[in-house]
């Protein structure tokens, strides 16, 4: 057998889901006469070290530790022994060992060389005259030792990098540094890589000018031509992952997603950076698909797969297709749907727009809280503020859409006063999803943290650890491989400023994750009245009546506003003492939050929820079936804010 063309998806990625740039990249070659095959190399790799190993491996590690790019750096030669490589051996031992890990040193010495050895054999099995290698997350180790012995039994093989590891000048270094790359392409590349290729194979005119992509004999071009119309882009095939995946022996304890894309860039980006986001490298720009394209593609990929477990690759839900596209994927009124949804959303979605991302199916939502300080939201550019982040979760929690979040903290200017009393409060929101983590930012390559550091209040940027210790490159050229970054902001809040919000995270989390059942403050009719349950730990009482004053406290501050709002719309009917006193009853119980001078209702109304627990736990971004005797659960594939897998990211597979 032989082929044309073959994209390959190396080590270390999730095998819950099929790569959205092979997906998007195969399909575009469709009716062209070009022969292309993908390879899910990631997927015989978890056939190896078995799919829980792999999935926390991928999924479950700091992704600035390199762990993937760890295990393969010492098949492209002996390791540079710098100042960085101590701490880098040390913060990974410590984190292999806190998560019970350590099987991975055991991968790195005796596995991944026969791995590699056999993904070389799979590769040349099928003689391709072009192998492209999708490089994002911790594929690129992997992806130049595989790359190299291909070249080395094959030398007249063409090797194409490309994918978020190639963006900017990432891609050039590599080029620049390892022989067995050829080419390497950066920026979008669906409309330049298909003439590229058949260039390549002799089947068409040479190109006039390269465009979003070099080559060793391919002097700098024009930048990838951007994708202004995303209808014109075909439906990915994604058929290559899953016949692959019928071969995994654990394929029934896999429950594949299948990625798809509506939008590209930012619409909220366009106007306002957020600082720590470097996830549109090659522009904000926000271009969406048109509603019908977006249910003719969710549609056409559920039949052909007969999968409804589906992974939005955006980076943020266009506000428009909440309406043209939600709408029309719910399902009967009444009935609970059946499609699973993951999305990335803002935060700023109100009560109605929530229930029509439920009723669709949206069971995971990632809105990017990021804080509950209304000071730190504020230096990220964010546009939100705390009170509207914790609606957002009561809303959510009411219908029971899960959300994935996090507390970020290391800002420049950040007040840590402010950090401590957020942890005064948070045993308020103990009913409410908790956060992931509460973490110290990185500098991301593209993000305004890293591009205007001097500005912002950074100082001394240089590459994370992993890099100086695993790729054996001149100092500057680490510098410009390098994606994930640190710096010292002295202005910033220290680790001893976090430790009682830290405390109180792991608490909250403690609750939901070690409890039979997660803590509720919810409200059901009673006789005159409504009567609120409490099980929080800082529950006044149990259960308590709420009528009169109380109740219109409740009800009024479902929309948030000020003390002086609230009692413009009370006093009327309930007069200035009478409110002051619900008011103050409201607080001391913790039925209501005072958010940095808002009020809003905490108390989450019963009879709404769309989804149980149950229901969510047939995650949309594809998930791992428990072994059946063994204590616990394998970790859930969640998908990474910090680095994410959008196919505008991904683009290039080749």
């Amino acid at each position: 057998m032989s082929v044309d063309l073959l994209l390959c998806c190396a080590p270390v990625m999730a095998v819950v889901r099929p790569s959205p740039a092979l997906g998007l990249l195969q399909a575009t070659f469709h009716d062209r006469g070009v022969d292309v095959t993908s390879l899910y190399l990631n997927l015989l790799f978890a056939e190896r070290i078995g799919v829980d190993l792999n999935e926390a491996l991928a999924e479950d590690i700091p992704t600035h530790l390199l762990t993937g790019d760890w295990l393969f750096a010492p098949l492209l030669g002996a390791l540079p022994q710098r100042e960085q490589s101590a701490r880098h051996a040390a913060e990974l031992e410590q984190t292999l060992a806190r998560k019970g890990l350590e099987a991975l040193y055991h991968v790195r010495d005796h596995v991944v060389r026969p791995f590699r050895d056999e993904a070389v054999e799979r590769v040349l099995a099928l003689s391709p005259r072009i192998v492209g290698f999708t490089t994002m997350f911790e594929q690129t180790a992997a992806s130049l030792a595989i790359a190299a012995e291909i070249k080395r039994h094959s030398p007249s093989t063409k090797i194409v990098f490309g994918g978020a590891n190639c963006h900017g000048p990432m891609g050039p270094t590599l080029l620049r540094n390892y022989s067995q790359i050829d080419y390497v392409f950066t920026g979008e590349a669906e409309l330049d890589f298909a003439p590229f290729v058949e260039t390549l194979l002799g089947r068409s005119g040479a190109v006039a000018t390269p465009r979003g992509y070099i080559g060793r004999d391919v002097p700098p071009g024009l930048p990838a031509s951007p994708v202004n119309d995303l209808d014109r882009l075909p439906i990915p095939d994604y058929s290559d992952y899953f016949e692959q995946l019928a071969q995994l022996s654990e394929r029934d304890r896999i429950r594949p997603s299948i990625p798809f894309e509506s939008s590209r860039g930012c619409w909220w980006g366009q106007k306002h950076h957020c600082t720590f986001c470097g996830l549109n490298p090659t522009g904000m720009a926000y271009r969406a698909k048109s509603a019908e394209r977006v249910v003719d593609e969710i549609e056409e990929l559920g039949m052909r797969h007969g999968i409804d477990r589906f992974f939005a690759t955006d980076n943020i839900l266009s506000i428009g297709h909440v309406d043209n596209v939600m709408r029309k994927l719910g399902g009967q009124e009444g009935e609970a749907p059946t499609r699973r949804l993951f999305y990335e959303i803002k935060a700023n979605l109100d009560e109605a727009q929530l229930r029509v991302l439920g009723e669709a199916g949206a069971t995971w939502l990632q809105p990017g809280i990021e804080s509950l300080c209304d000071s730190v939201l504020k230096i990220m550019r964010k546009g939100v503020n705390t009170i509207t982040n914790l609606k957002l979760l009561r809303n959510s929690r009411e219908i029971g859409v899960g959300i994935i979040w996090s507390i970020l903290y290391g800002f420049p200017g950040e007040p840590p006063e402010d950090y401590a009393h957020l942890a005064t409060q948070l045993p308020l929101f103990a009913h409410l999803t908790p956060p992931n983590s509460c973490l110290r930012i990185r500098l991301d390559r593209f993000s305004p943290n890293y591009d205007q550091a001097e500005t912002i209040g950074f100082r001394h940027v240089r590459p994370m650890p992993a890099y100086g210790a695993l790729f054996d490159l001149p100092e500057d050229d680490l510098a410009d491989v390098a994606y994930f970054f640190e710096g010292d902001a002295p202005s910033s809040a220290s680790d001893e400023d976090l430790k009682a919000l830290k405390a109180a995270v792991a608490v909250w989390r403690s609750h939901w994750t070690q409890g039979k059942v997660t803590p509720q403050l919810t409200m059901a009719a009673a006789a005159h009245g409504k009567l609120v349950k409490d099980t929080r730990s800082c529950a006044v009482d149990p259960l308590h009546f709420v009528s009169g004053a109380e109740l219109a406290v409740i009800d009024i501050l479902r929309t948030p506003m000020s003390r002086v709002k609230l009692f413009e719309q009370m006093v009327d009917h309930h007069g200035p003492d009478e409110t002051e006193l619900a008011l103050a009853e409201m607080l001391r119980r913790g039925f209501v939050v005072d958010a940095w001078g808002v009020l809003m209702t905490l108390v989450t109304e019963a009879g709404l929820e769309i989804f149980d627990a149950a229901a969510r736990a047939d995650q949309p971004h594809g998930y791992l079936v428990p072994v059946a005797g063994l204590p616990g659960s394998p970790p859930s594939a969640v998908h990474r804010p910090q680095h994410n897998a959008s196919v505008m990211q991904a683009s290039v597979a080749a």
